[in-house]
């Protein structure tokens, strides 16, 4: 028997929507939209672009592409990625036009010192911040406790190096715990504070849940301090857990293998740091997310483009 043959303009308009809106922003771009009229619709759609992610644009066409999807979006950004170095003024192209942002991850930026205010005090509904190599400062953090109230979730991880330990500074944890008080999950891999910052966090930071201490070698955790984390936190990574799952961390291969000297290092430090203290095993353990934005965000106005993730066979 002849098989049947299918129509892909047949597709129901929101199953369409989820091949296409899984194929990436280049390809929707360049090569999708162009299909027919129908797709080109989809493909124009702004709920289409509420999420981007540039993990995926190499860096010569990178910032044409993110304003392109910026446009499209319409104002409907929730969610954005950038990686690698970006002109300061791309991302307050993102800030001027997406005020409705709940979640900014960048990675590998070095510009981020500059303009700050003018780009932060433009995303009052931010949820979540990601910052990965990026080394701010604490002008960013009292910026963000002025401008993004409804900050929850954030992130400021480093690369492990474990030549800070000769190098320790509170700066970062002293600025989160007199700005940022109202923080439920907070990532510090790679800090280099020492016990004094995480015991003003702890002091200060009364709604944290989750807290990620992962190659913070300058602490020392234990006495007092560290049952004050078993007391509070309910899902705490300890400074020598293993980074394995942490995203763009253990990915640095060549660039941490310099740091540390060897690769057999790099491979002890990302993977083998699970016997610090056998009593973190009376805790609930937090892997690698335990806690997730997308799952817990409140339903945005018109669609939720995280429905659409399922699997398609």
């Amino acid at each position: 028997m002849k098989q049947e043959e299918r129509n892909w303009l047949d597709l129901p308009s929101d199953l369409t929507f989820n091949i296409l809106n899984r194929i990436g922003m280049v390809d929707i771009l360049e090569h999708a939209q162009k299909v027919c009229t129908a797709w080109r619709k989809i493909c124009k759609d702004p709920v289409m672009w509420r999420v981007i992610d540039m993990n995926e644009v190499s860096r010569l066409e990178a910032e044409s592409i993110c304003k392109r999807a910026v446009d499209r979006s319409q104002g409907q950004l929730v969610d954005i990625t950038l990686i690698n170095d970006y002109d300061a003024q791309l991302l307050l192209y993102v800030a001027d036009r997406s005020s409705h942002l709940r979640r900014l991850e960048m990675v590998y930026s070095l510009f981020f010192g500059s303009l700050t205010e003018d780009h932060l005090m433009k995303f009052p509904l931010l949820e979540e911040v990601n910052f990965y190599f990026v080394g701010i400062s604490k002008e960013v953090i009292k910026t963000l406790g002025s401008y993004c109230l409804m900050l929850k979730t954030l992130k400021v991880n480093e690369k492990p190096n474990r030549s800070h330990v000769y190098d320790d500074t509170d700066e970062i944890a002293i600025a989160i715990e007199q700005n940022l008080v109202e923080l439920r999950h907070l990532e510090l891999v790679g800090n280099r504070m020492t016990n004094i910052g995480l015991q003003a966090i702890l002091d200060n930071c009364h709604q944290l849940q989750t807290l990620d201490l992962r190659a913070c070698f300058n602490i020392a955790l234990n006495g007092d301090l560290e049952k004050k984390c078993f007391e509070q936190i309910k899902y705490l990574k300890f400074p020598k857990d293993s980074l394995q799952g942490c995203p763009y961390i253990c990915e640095t291969d060549s660039d941490a293998t310099d740091e540390y000297g060897s690769d057999d290092r790099l491979d002890e430090d990302c993977y083998n740091f699970r016997s610090y203290d056998e009593r973190r095993d009376d805790r609930p353990y937090m892997d690698s997310y335990s806690y997730n934005y997308r799952d817990n965000c409140d339903g945005y106005d018109s669609f939720d483009v995280y429905d659409y993730h399922f699997q398609i066979d």
